[in-house]
């Protein structure tokens, strides 16, 4: 990662329909990013660090068209898996709670991933439960925002967002507040219709108690952290409270896709020299200047973008 340390290789994060164009050689210009990608990767520039959102997608193809795609992502991966959370949000507030600078290992882990026909099965059997679950989840979201009125000033808009940001932030000071008074860390669970999920708050300090060895000292300092800047200064909260908002005041419906690229932008963007996203996400992260605040080149499956993408890449040779 370059904005870890310039004599780095570049971080690429591909997403999923960048695997698919690139395999199926869609246009010439995705044969050439192909081609540069594989080049660039021998030579020692670049790595393609693999994401668990892959995997979920991935396994959703066929068994030979899975095989093919994740083999092929793999083989740039150097075998790194990007964190996720709550692992990398607890790493970052730990880093910064502790005054630790950012490592490859901060973001990656080195994984020996099982092969996808080992887990084909299982993972699919998961997803079915993922995908009921937040169906439930976001139906009940979508139905507020329908009924929420889409005329608002620019200026309402943002105020709105601030509040939705500051809710959040709240919800996790009461939270951590109630920790640091009872000495005691129950994880709730979360209602997702038929199945219930660990609430991530929850997550996150069970992660920092035993992982990282919180003790109340450094707890309390994280109390005062949130009290002063919310959540600016932990990257993948920040991201994902800051779309969140944005999706809410513009009155988004989202799906069981919709989610799962907020998980990677929210995770991975931070920590990408470049970041691959679809032109809508792209417009939304731009938007929000989180492009620019992380110094991390976006794009999408545009051809201008992929035009783009080729000369980058072409320069690194």
């Amino acid at each position: 990662m370059k904005k870890i340390d310039f004599n780095n290789k570049t971080c690429i994060y591909l997403d999923q329909f960048v695997i698919s164009d690139i395999i199926e050689a869609k246009n010439p210009l995705w044969s050439q990013i192909k081609n540069l990608l594989e080049i660039n990767h021998t030579r020692g520039n670049i790595y393609c660090p693999v994401s668990i959102e892959h995997i979920l997608e991935t396994v959703k193809k066929d068994l030979k068209g899975a095989i093919k795609h994740d083999s092929y992502y793999r083989k740039l991966s150097d075998n790194y898996l990007f964190k996720t959370e709550p692992f990398l949000t607890s790493q970052l507030i730990s880093s910064l709670i502790r005054k630790n600078k950012f490592t490859l290992n901060t973001f990656l882990q080195e994984a020996k991933l099982r092969e996808v026909d080992e887990i084909y099965s299982d993972i699919n059997k998961n997803n079915e439960i993922f995908d009921e679950s937040l169906k439930y989840k976001l139906s009940g979201q979508n139905d507020l925002r329908r009924l929420l009125s889409p005329r608002q000033s620019n200026k309402s808009k943002s105020q709105l967002m601030k509040v939705i940001k500051a809710m959040e932030v709240e919800n996790f000071k009461n939270r951590l507040e109630e920790y640091i008074k009872v000495k005691s860390l129950r994880i709730r669970a979360d209602n997702y219709g038929k199945h219930q999920f660990p609430n991530w708050i929850d997550q996150i300090l069970f992660q920092l108690t035993n992982k990282h060895k919180f003790k109340e000292k450094h707890f309390r300092i994280l109390l005062s952290e949130l009290k002063r800047s919310g959540f600016n200064r932990i990257p993948t909260l920040n991201i994902k409270y800051s779309i969140g908002a944005y999706l809410a005041v513009e009155n988004k419906q989202e799906n069981t896709g919709d989610h799962i690229d907020l998980m990677r932008i929210s995770s991975y963007l931070f920590s990408s020299d470049i970041f691959f996203t679809d032109k809508k996400r792209k417009y939304e992260i731009c938007d929000l200047g989180l492009d620019k605040r992380y110094k991390t080149k976006v794009f999408s499956g545009v051809k201008n973008d992929l035009i783009e993408v080729a000369n980058l890449l072409q320069k690194m040779l």
